[in-house]
């Protein structure tokens, strides 16, 4: 079966004035139909810029160096911008965490969904049958974004993001500015949009517990690079990568009330001042002598991918 989405060897990188440095190097992944991918890091890993990189939406000082992005086999690196515009919407759609940076205040929120349809008998219909499926009550359309919970805002989100049926949902961190009941009902409506139309999701994150409770598989991101790629249940059972392993550590739900919760000690490097070798060799606690000399390659170890020397050295990494 065709792959919905298939990043290869993606290297993008970004100008200061006349240098350059890497934002993305090597990242490889990929979503099955109707399969939710998760992105996993701190701020700054490359989360939501390799999102932007399969929208196409990378700001202007960034660029592809290298790589491929297939959307149903198709390469969209190749294609013109007036061939993306096809795309967008329509094969591939992007919510993100603030719904109300991203609806105009001046239009009632039923006429912003209907603006993406384009047949005109059907537009008000099909706005509210997507009304319906995104559990909104009808008087929702003639509402202003001003009128409506963080929560509903995100529903008018994913509305006019699914209202043209694409192949790929992308969900850049959709729950971060909800409360837990909120947030709950928006990956359930996520979940129930996949099962009712075959959707994929690549799903952006920093809780590896919502993660690996929505997602088939996890990335995990770190300093540009995807450090470990795995099926959901294994990874939050048996982390190969040391970075993986400070994450699942340092969840809430690991402790006892009272108890102190651990900390991923440090922060992700500048990614215009990466150390030398192993990006993560600074916070690592396994670290050896050729961590901090070279980058590892990726690792197969199961289904597992891995970057790090603990498994075995398969090569230099770009």
């Amino acid at each position: 079966m065709e792959k919905t989405l298939e990043i290869s060897n993606l290297e993008v990188s970004a100008r200061d004035g006349k240098k350059s440095f890497a934002i993305l190097r090597g990242i490889n992944l990929c979503a099955e139909p109707n399969q939710a991918v998760a992105l996993v890091g701190e701020s700054g890993s490359g989360k939501t810029m390799t999102a932007m990189s399969v929208m196409r939406l990378l700001p202007r000082n960034l660029a592809v160096d290298r790589g491929r992005i297939l959307l149903r086999g198709e390469d969209i690196l190749a294609m013109s911008e007036s061939q993306m515009r096809h795309i967008r919407g329509k094969v591939a759609s992007m919510i993100f965490q603030e719904p109300s940076s991203y609806l105009n205040p001046l239009f009632t929120v039923g006429s912003q969904v209907m603006e993406a349809v384009k047949n005109g008998e059907e537009r008000f219909e099909k706005t509210m049958k997507m009304f319906e499926d995104v559990e909104l009550e009808r008087n929702v359309y003639f509402q202003y974004p001003h009128q409506l919970s963080g929560g509903m805002q995100q529903r008018v989100m994913i509305a006019m993001a699914m209202i043209n049926n694409p192949a790929l949902l992308i969900a850049d961190e959709p729950t971060t500015a909800l409360d837990v009941t909120t947030a709950n009902g928006i990956v359930l409506l996520l979940r129930k949009m996949m099962d009712k139309y075959g959707l994929s999701v690549l799903f952006i994150t920093h809780d590896m517990s919502l993660a690996a409770s929505f997602a088939e598989k996890i990335g995990v991101m770190y300093a540009g690079r995807l450090v470990e790629f795995s099926d959901a249940a294994g990874i939050f059972k048996s982390p190969l990568h040391p970075y993986t392993e400070k994450l699942i550590d340092c969840l809430p739900e690991r402790y006892a009330p009272g108890s102190r919760i651990r900390t991923v000690e440090g922060s992700v490097p500048d990614f215009r001042q990466l150390p030398g070798g192993c990006p993560f060799h600074l916070r690592c606690p396994y670290k050896i002598t050729l961590c901090t000399q070279r980058k590892p390659g990726p690792t197969l170890i199961g289904t597992t991918t891995v970057r790090c020397f603990k498994y075995g050295d398969d090569g230099q990494d770009s």
